[in-house]
Formats: C-alpha cells, sequence, structure tokens
C-alpha cells in the first residue's frame, strides 16, 4: 500500500470514529460560532443567561453588551462549516419549528438527574433553539474538531515516521495516540484547548522536521509554524506560551545550520507568522471590549476564585498540579496512564539510537511542563469535574512523543497491555462522559455495556423527537456499521474502480 493511501486511510478511519462518538455538549464556543455566521457580530446579547460564562460587559468596558470570556480562534475556525451549511440549516429548523407549532408541541422533557442541563433544554426548546444548537453542534463536530483531532493522528504518523520507526510500528502508535490518549474523549465537542494543542504540534513537526521530509525551506516551515503558533495564541491565552517557546526552540533549532545569528535571522519567518493570529485577537477583544490588549478574563463578571490573584490566577499551588495531574476524574496520568512514560524521555535520549534527540525531548517535556505549571495557577482548574481532562489537552501529543521511546523499551507484552488499557479507558470516557471519576467510566461500560453520548442524550430527549427510543436503545448496531465502514475503508483500494467495473 503507497504512502498517501495508508495516510487517507488512517485519517477517514479516525475521522469516522471521532464522528460516532459526537457528543451534544453545546459549549460557550458555540454561540459565538452562531452569532458571526448569523449577525456578523461578536456579541452574544440574545444568548445571555443560557450559558454560564456568558456575561454583560461591565460599566468600565468602552463597549457594551454580552459576551463570553475565551478567545475566539476555534471558533472563527468552526464558524466556516456552519457558514456554509447554514441554508440547509435554517430549512430543517422552520420545517420543524412549524410542525411542532401546527401541532400544539410544547414538551420540554428531559431525563436527567443534573438539574442545570434540564434548565438549559427548557429554556432552548422554549425559545425554538434546541434544533439549531443541536445541528450547529453536529456540524462543529462533523467538519471542524473531527478533521483536526485525525489531521493531528496523521502528523503523529508522518513524524513517528521521519524519526526511523517502521511503517507499521508508526502506523500502531498514531492509532494508540489518536484512541489510547485524551485526545478520544476531547474530539467529541468544540474544544479550544485541543485545538490550540493541535495547531502547536503541527508547528512542532515543521520546525523539526526531521530527515528532510517535507521540502519546504527553513523559512517556509517556520513562516507556517509561526501561523500556527499565532492560531494557538488566538484560541486561548496559554497557547502564548506554547507560541513562545516553539519560536525559541524554531531559533534552537534553526542555529544548528546557520550558527547563533543566522538561526535568529530565519527564526523572525517564525515571528512573521505570528503576527496574524495576534492582530486577529487584539481586533476582536478591541471590538468586543473596547481595549485591544486586555484579555476577555479581565472584563468577565464575579465568579468563584475570582479575588485570587489576577483574576483568578494566582500563584502556583502545589493542590492544583495534583489535581491536574492524579485526580481520579481529570488528572492526566489517570486518564492517560502512557503520561507516565514520558517522564524517561531525557534519560532515554542520552543513549545511542534512540528515536527521540535530546533537544526535541526537552522541548516536548519542556511544552508541557511549563503548561502543567501555568494551570498549576489558574483558579478555575477545579471546574473541570464538569467536562473532564480538559487544560491540559494541549500537551497530549507532546507527552505521546516522548513517552513513545519507553514503550519501544517495555517488554511487548507490557507494551500491549498498556494499550488495552489506555484504550479501554478512553474509549470508556468517549462513550459516558460521566461527571465522576475514570473508574466510574469504566463501570458504566461495563455494568450497562457500550454507548454513544449523543444516542444517550436523544433517549433522553426522545418525549419530544423519537419516542420508540424511550428506555434506551443499544448502541452495538452502530458500532458493527461503523465497523463494516472501516473495513471497506482498509479493504476497497480504488472505490472508482469498482463502481466501473460493476
Amino acid at each position: 500500500m503507497n504512502v498517501p493511501a495508508l495516510r487517507l486511510r488512517l485519517f477517514l478511519t479516525c475521522w469516522l470514529v471521532f464522528v460516532l462518538h459526537f457528543a451534544t455538549d453545546f459549549v460557550r464556543e458555540h454561540y459565538l460560532v452562531i452569532s458571526m455566521v448569523e449577525d456578523h457580530a461578536y456579541r452574544l446579547d440574545k444568548y445571555y443567561g443560557l450559558h454560564v460564562d456568558i456575561f454583560q460587559n461591565p460599566p468600565e468596558a468602552r463597549v457594551q453588551g454580552a459576551h463570553h470570556g475565551a478567545n475566539p480562534g476555534i471558533s472563527m475556525l468552526a464558524a466556516i462549516p456552519y457558514l456554509l451549511l447554514r441554508p440547509a440549516v435554517d430549512f430543517v429548523v422552520e420545517r420543524e419549528l412549524s410542525a411542532r407549532m401546527a401541532r400544539g408541541d410544547t414538551s420540554t422533557v428531559y431525563r436527567d438527574d443534573r438539574p442545570r442541563r434540564v434548565e438549559f433544554y427548557r429554556n432552548t426548546r422554549r425559545r425554538g433553539l434546541d434544533i439549531r444548537f443541536g445541528l450547529v453542534a453536529a456540524i462543529t463536530l462533523v467538519f471542524c474538531m473531527a478533521p483536526l483531532s485525525a489531521g493531528s493522528v496523521i502528523v503523529m504518523f508522518n513524524l513517528l515516521e521521519s524519526m526511523g520507526l517502521a511503517r507499521r510500528l508508526a502506523l500502531g502508535f498514531s492509532l494508540l495516540y489518536a484512541f489510547g490518549t485524551p485526545l478520544f474523549f476531547r474530539t467529541g465537542y468544540l474544544n479550544q484547548n485541543l485545538g490550540l494543542g493541535i495547531f502547536a504540534f503541527v508547528a512542532f513537526a515543521l520546525i523539526w522536521d526531521p530527515g528532510g521530509r517535507i521540502g519546504w525551506t527553513a523559512q517556509r516551515r517556520f513562516l507556517a509554524a509561526g501561523l500556527l503558533g499565532g492560531l494557538a495564541f488566538l484560541c486561548d491565552y496559554s497557547g502564548a506560551i506554547l507560541m513562545g517557546l516553539l519560536g525559541f526552540y524554531a531559533w534552537w533549532r534553526a542555529s544548528d545550520d546557520a550558527g547563533v545569528r543566522g538561526g535568529f535571522r530565519l527564526s523572525l519567518w517564525y515571528l512573521l507568522g505570528c503576527i496574524p493570529g495576534i492582530l486577529l485577537l487584539w481586533q476582536y477583544q478591541y471590538a468586543s471590549f473596547g481595549n485591544p490588549f486586555l484579555p476577555p478574563q479581565h472584563w468577565m463578571a464575579t465568579v468563584e476564585w475570582i479575588e485570587v490573584g489576577y483574576k483568578g490566577v494566582g500563584g502556583i499551588q502545589a493542590e492544583l498540579l495534583r489535581l491536574l495531574l492524579i485526580d481520579p476524574r481529570y488528572g492526566l496520568f489517570i486518564t492517560m496512564p502512557i503520561a507516565i512514560l514520558a517522564l524517561a524521555a531525557p534519560w532515554l535520549s542520552r543513549q545511542h539510537g534512540t528515536l527521540l534527540p535530546r533537544r526535541e525531548a526537552l522541548v516536548c517535556l519542556g511544552l508541557a511542563a511549563a503548561l502543567v505549571l501555568f494551570f498549576g495557577t489558574v483558579q478555575y482548574t477545579r471546574l473541570q469535574w464538569v467536562t473532564g481532562i480538559r487544560y491540559l489537552a494541549a500537551i497530549l501529543p507532546f507527552v505521546f512523543v516522548a513517552a513513545v521511546p519507553a514503550m519501544l523499551r517495555l517488554p511487548r507484552v507490557l507494551t500491549y497491555a498498556l494499550a488495552v488499557v489506555s484504550v479501554t479507558i478512553s474509549w470508556s470516557l468517549a462513550m459516558v462522559r460521566s461527571q465522576g471519576t475514570v473508574m466510574e467510566n469504566l463501570q458504566h461500560v461495563f455494568i450497562g455495556g457500550l454507548q454513544l453520548p449523543w444516542l444517550t442524550v436523544l433517549s433522553k430527549l426522545s418525549a419530544q423527537y423519537l419516542p420508540w427510543l424511550t428506555g434506551g436503545v443499544s448502541a452495538l448496531p452502530l458500532m458493527l456499521l461503523w465497523g463494516a465502514l472501516i473495513w471497506l475503508v482498509w479493504r476497497v483500494d480504488a472505490p472508482w474502480k469498482v463502481v466501473e467495473n460493476a
């Protein structure tokens, strides 16, 4: 099988699995998607009161109106597919609302034990937003998050093969990255933390380019990496840390061939690439709050822990580090056991014949450590239990790359066992999405059976949409169907030839 065909099959496999595990969570980033497409504005006044992160600007802001306390990058990207598909969405919504009005349907039944989610559904249903919100969530998953994550798997495959890994091993590890890490869980709905991590990872791969396989000049690679670094910053302020450290890495890498001064000149191409993302963020902040330089968090309403440090960001706390790393609900080492092996990367990089050079090992762990320490100062880390591992989603690809050499050194039986455990944990999280511990998610699967998050939610809303789903429905038939599709992806060499010969 040629490499382009292998990459396409790998991409389609990951995309199909990610799409099947779509989660219906409608997050703050979705509101900005709709506002930009439908109202050509950043204001969220129409949705004030529907989400706790949407607030009215304080009097001291030069611009008034409702906004949310996050960067706009991932929403801007997700707005593209919604813009293209909006006519179809409008058609479906208008037909459904007309039919609902004709039959006098005012039902708002949502069988869930979480009062805030029940109230959210009732509010959106009464306002006729439920179908639109559901379709927007699906579109942004199918055409934004799923392709982004599947694309990062292809980058992982290319990088591992360029590092010297045999093609079959590179494929296996890439699949483990896709389905044995919280990438699987986080891809389920629109999320800026995972998005900025993917952009930073692709930038890292462009700067490194082991073996020179990309075939671009250094200037072109650094410029493209800078564009991605700026996009990471546009997605979240934590992206500024990755953007800055990747700039340092660009200079360090370029200095190998061009010397210190030449490396600095080459790294200016990276800086040049960062500028559009930075300027776009400043434009968003100026248009939304009247100040281009202060972050959205500066203007947000008073919430718990906001009095700590600057808007909830203070000094490093051991308790926050513990939550980030080993909390049973969302800790990195609990949700991604492979991550523990990454700690051996600097030691292994000293040995002859390692896949990961010492500098790249230090960069991967340095980027990861920087974000861990940063979020060890952010009080809102304590809220991760609401949606699961989130803040450290940006470091997943870097930690995985650092862990690969250690996995290769383990006895094969241990590597396989670790892979099975990791996939089981990640798949359970992606299926159940419970606010409990990782162990509780596993119990849901092993006791309750295979699940799909969107199917679970739909069964709870069956009174309004599909009454025959009341009581739940098995996810197994859909999983078998998807398994058949994936089998065809790998077995059919050229679909157009099959059609021609039929």
